[in-house]
């Protein structure tokens, strides 16, 4: 549940985005969204690496290494767990300062054990019930400041199914659903960034929403700078963290 902040409950230093130019982009497809994808992060200046369907990508060619940002689609083909030596790849990836993109059916793949434990782990968010999922819905930003919603508007409609999922502690929600279930949460893993966008791409409709795909981009900018600091944080007082959403 959420709860109104005051300045002693929670302390945020800084989250801006230190992106500046063009990054290198690994996208791992699924079957289908990569094409519009792909035209859309190249249309923002971004130099873009197709390393195949994701299931498919071994993680070794190509390098997750050679890339600032993984984009990791997983709607239209879902179900399919990575390769271990793939999971591995961005095991190590993410904490080591590399930023990394997913977006449902992953959160629900997760719930049905489709995703392996890494993938588990990255997810900034968790879905409760596999069966608890909706199409259509409307997008609301809760936070317009944040670099996330550059370029989007206030709330759009959008027919793509969605999960009503749970943010993990420590994660941020920027964007929620009307009935304000997290459709866009982030996490900071060590130095790496990972964000999940609550959208199945192009499984539920043939063309992804503009405002989606402007969203991939933003996700794909990202880099949280800082960690959050709740009431309890400081002091290592478990009992004393609070579970609200900035």
């Amino acid at each position: 549940m959420k709860a109104l902040l005051t300045t002693a409950t929670v302390l945020i230093l800084c989250l801006v985005p230190l992106t500046a130019g063009a990054d290198d982009v690994l996208l791992l497809g699924d079957e289908d969204a990569e094409t519009q994808v792909q035209p859309a992060l190249e249309g923002a200046g971004h130099t873009v690496t197709f390393g195949g369907i994701y299931y498919d990508w071994d993680g070794v060619t190509p390098a997750v290494t050679d890339f600032d940002v993984v984009v990791f689609l997983n709607g239209y083909g879902y179900g399919y767990e990575l390769q271990p030596a793939a999971a591995a790849a961005l095991e190590s990836f993410v904490p080591g300062g590399g930023r990394l993109v997913m977006t449902e059916w992953t959160a629900y793949d997760v719930c049905e054990g489709d995703k392996g434990e890494v993938v588990a782990n990255l997810m900034p968010a968790i879905m409760p019930d596999c069966n608890d999922y909706e199409y259509g819905g409307t997008w609301t930003v809760d936070d317009p400041s944040h670099p996330l919603a550059v370029g989007l508007p206030g709330t759009w409609s959008d027919d793509a199914a969605w999960c009503t999922v749970i943010r993990k502690l420590g994660s941020v929600v920027v964007m929620s659903e009307a009935v304000g279930d997290p459709l866009a949460v982030y996490s900071k893993v060590s130095d790496g960034t990972v964000v999940y966008l609550n959208h199945d791409m192009t499984y539920t409709t043939e063309t992804i929403n503009p405002n989606a795909l402007q969203l991939i981009v933003n996700a794909a900018e990202y880099v949280q700078t800082t960690i959050l600091f709740y009431d309890g944080f400081e002091t290592q007082d478990v009992s004393a963290w609070t579970s609200v959403t900035p």
